[in-house]
C-alpha cells in the first residue's frame, strides 16, 4: 500500500515539474493559463469590491488583450 502511493506521489510530482518546465519554455500556451488566473480573480474581486485588486485586474485585462486577443470586458474601479 505504502510503495504505492509512493509511486502516485513520484508520478504527480514528475508531472508538475514537466508542466513547469514546459511553461517556462513556452512550449505550454501561456495565454489560457493567464486567462483562467483573471477570471478567478474577477470572481474574489466581485465577493471583496477592493480596490487594488480592481486596478490590478484592469491591467492584466488589458495585458492579456493586447498579447493573447481574449477580450474580457475591462471593469469599472470608480
Amino acid at each position: 500500500m505504502t510503495s504505492t502511493f509512493v509511486k502516485y506521489v513520484m508520478i504527480g510530482l514528475a508531472g508538475l515539474v514537466l508542466i513547469v518546465v514546459l511553461y517556462g519554455t513556452g512550449l505550454v500556451d501561456s495565454c489560457s493559463i493567464k486567462h483562467v488566473g483573471v477570471v478567478s480573480d474577477l470572481k474574489k474581486y466581485e465577493e471583496t469590491l477592493d480596490a487594488e485588486l480592481c486596478e490590478d485586474l484592469v491591467n492584466r485585462i488589458i495585458e492579456l488583450d493586447d498579447q493573447c486577443g481574449i477580450e474580457i470586458e475591462i471593469i469599472d474601479c470608480g
